[in-house]
């Protein structure tokens, strides 16, 4: 049973904004990654669970290579846990606490977040952006540490995919508060950037859709690599494409679906 209200109706919340985004209450020992503070023997675990995500990409597409591998496993790592950090502050009005959470994997990907029941922090906005930061750095640190002798990372990678996701988890947010302008929404970005020490490694641009209407796209500066596989193409936002062809990909995406 879950003892603070507020922190299931923050997990609710965010599954119904981010369809596939999933955080429950801990009630039992998941066998999963635990990014903080491992019980004895968990940090074994957490290595024999890294190895095989990375076991299921690069054997599942061993064309791509490492910086593929190594990209394709840190953004499946800490997407969850960034995205509920980002709406819980802006949907809810609450910072989840990071510690002790666990996400189990199976066949390369992360399954629900496992959050310990505990009573998340509220405040006003700043406040909250502040302490979910220190929740967010304290959190990827150890999955940094724990991924690394699992797979080399590029530190620029790293800190570029953390920027994007964070970004890319306020405009989910931005569902939850359609009287945003997009002003507020860089503006709010920036802050976040700011905090996690991380300004200059993702952005926002505007553009124009096809139907006049605008909108706001991430102005990433990391390739995830994707393109290196045998299905795959540049992302509708690879910092790799002109600002005209992302402005393409991104409205045909919108116009299909």
């Amino acid at each position: 049973m879950v003892a603070n209200r507020a922190l299931d109706d923050m997990l609710h919340r965010a599954a119904r904004l981010v369809p596939g985004l999933q955080g429950v209450v801990a009630t039992r020992p998941a066998e999963a990654i635990v990014h903080t503070r491992p019980a004895s023997g968990g940090i074994e675990s957490n290595r024999t669970a890294l190895e095989a995500m990375l076991d299921y990409w690069s054997g599942t597409y061993p064309e791509a290579g490492r910086p593929y591998w190594s990209s394709r496993c840190w953004g499946i790592l800490i997407w969850q846990p960034l995205y509920l950090s980002v709406i819980g502050v802006h949907a809810s009005g609450v910072s989840l606490s990071l510690r002790d959470i666990a996400q189990p994997i199976a066949d390369g990907w992360t399954g629900a977040v496992h959050i310990r029941d505990h009573e998340p922090a509220q405040g006003d906005t700043h406040a909250l952006i502040a302490h979910a930061a220190r929740e967010i750095v304290s959190c990827c640190e150890q999955m940094h540490d724990e991924l690394m002798p699992v797979i080399r990372l590029n530190p620029a990678s790293v800190r570029g995919t953390q920027a994007d996701v964070v970004l890319a988890a306020l405009l989910a947010a931005r569902k939850a508060q359609p009287e945003w302008s997009d002003a507020q929404v860089e503006r709010h970005g920036r802050q976040w950037l700011a905090a996690l020490g991380l300004e200059g490694h993702s952005g926002y641009f505007p553009f124009s859709r096809t139907n006049g209407a605008r909108a706001l796209a991430l102005e990433r500066r990391t390739c995830c690599y994707h393109y290196r596989r045998r299905d795959g193409e540049l992302c509708s936002t690879c910092p790799r494409l002109d600002k005209h062809e992302r402005i393409v990909r991104l409205n045909a995406q919108h116009e299909t679906g």
